[in-house]
């Protein structure tokens, strides 16, 4: 069983980056974990793990759904490319999704995307 990503969009309010995925379920997901790392320049800097219904709502049922995350950034975080890779586990820990998307996060928290 797999999720398939439609779509990940991305903006920084203040110190918070918000995480909004728009994906595919094959199947009925029951819970899991979200494991997300963020690398500064290649180097990990970061990293949590989540409780996949804590960030949806679960079960979740086949069909398109939305994962949202909200990570707050350290009052100064260094302005630099980064990467965001975040990757889903079922309950029985059977990887269902994994993606990374790379950003820059300029002075006075601008962010684009690379």
């Amino acid at each position: 069983m797999s999720l398939n990503a439609i779509s990940v969009s991305y903006f920084v309010i203040f110190c918070n980056l918000l995480i909004n995925l728009l994906s595919f379920a094959g199947q009925t997901v029951s819970g899991g974990k979200a494991a997300l790392e963020v690398s500064y320049f290649g180097v990990r800097v970061h990293r949590e793990d989540h409780n996949l219904c804590e960030e949806t709502s679960c079960p979740i049922s086949p069909g398109k759904f939305v994962l949202s995350h909200t990570q707050t950034l350290p009052a100064f975080t260094p302005p630099g490319s980064y990467t965001l890779r975040m990757k889903m586990e079922d309950a029985n820990k059977h990887q269902l999704t994994c993606f990374s998307f790379g950003f820059k996060i300029g002075f006075g928290s601008s962010v684009s995307s690379m």
